[in-house]
């Protein structure tokens, strides 16, 4: 089984809000080959590129996805693994979450690969109190239970390992 390393943003606002990209990849299935039929949202980031660490490629991805430059990149708080099939093929994600703010908030789709301009349905800047209460699906699917604390300004000393 391939695996993919990846770094993701838990991106803020100076206001406290978190961005989060809603998807959709019909190319993407559960291990058991079941497609999720609805979009759903995570945070910004993708693949790690060959010479690259995680805080590299967390900024190139932020750039990539939003057009933000000017970003200030905290450390990695939190860890997960799970195995998708992509195209039919499974794949272990190994994904790093790193904590990053912005001043700016106007975002820009300039860059966007054109598999990025498939799968993108939007982003959003997400306030707390309606992230919480949002029955909405996001992945890592543990975000709302893990993301008050970071936004309260609660950094953990190591990297915390948390659910898909």
């Amino acid at each position: 089984m391939q695996t993919r390393k990846t770094a993701r943003a838990l991106l803020f606002d100076a206001q406290g809000r978190l961005l989060l990209v809603r998807m959709h990849d019909p190319d993407v299935s559960a291990e058991d080959g079941h497609v999720v039929p609805e979009a759903y949202w995570v945070t910004v980031g993708g693949e790690i590129d060959a010479g690259e660490d995680v805080a590299s490629a967390a900024l190139r991805e932020i750039a990539e996805e939003t057009g933000l430059r000017d970003v200030r990149l905290g450390g990695e708080v939190w860890y997960t693994e799970h195995v998708l099939a992509i195209r039919g093929e499974p794949r272990l994600f190994q994904e790093t979450f790193v904590l990053a703010h912005v001043e700016e908030t106007a975002l820009s789709e300039a860059d966007w690969t054109e598999d990025e301009r498939r799968v993108i349905k939007g982003l959003k800047w997400w306030d707390m109190d309606a992230l919480i209460a949002s029955d909405e699906k996001f992945f890592p699917t543990s975000l709302q239970t893990h993301i008050e604390p970071l936004a309260r300004g609660e950094i953990p000393k190591t990297t915390i390992v948390i659910e898909p």
